[in-house]
């Protein structure tokens, strides 16, 4: 019987002190690596614009390899996948990522159903048209 498969986003910090090119290259093929593992598929990834080298939105404090003191970080590098993975696979996949000393922030997030992605783009355009009927009716009652 096979597994039910959900689509997620999955957005992730990796630590400045491992934002190089290589670096940040590494650590996404590690987390593609280990989606496959548990019988997942990465979608799309993007670690370019507009995420990259970013500052954070408030200090995050983590220990930092090799160092026994604490260390506050002010800004990381973001990276954005869309991921599709087993439902009872999620919670392995999270530990996963809360092991990678390189990652110092995650979020997964599940993508609707239908999959669809609601952007302002979109809804304004969609609006305008409403306005635009609602003019229309208004000059046939003159």
């Amino acid at each position: 019987m096979r597994e039910l498969q959900r689509d997620y986003e999955l957005m992730f910090i990796i630590s400045p002190l491992r934002s190089s090119e290589e670096d940040v290259t590494t650590i996404t093929n590690r987390v593609q690596q280990s989606v496959a593992s548990i019988g997942g598929e990465v979608i799309s990834s993007e670690n370019g614009s507009p995420w990259g080298r970013r500052k954070l939105a408030y200090p995050i404090r983590r220990y930092s390899e090799g160092e026994a003191s604490r260390r506050s970080f002010n800004e990381g590098f973001y990276v954005l996948m869309r991921l599709s993975l087993p439902t009872t696979q999620l919670n392995e996949f999270e530990r996963q990522l809360k092991l990678n000393e390189a990652v110092i922030r995650h979020l997964v997030t599940l993508v609707d159903q239908r999959g669809q992605v609601v952007g302002a783009a979109s809804g304004i355009s969609e609006s305008t048209s409403v306005i635009d009927d609602a003019d229309d009716t208004n000059d046939d009652d003159e």
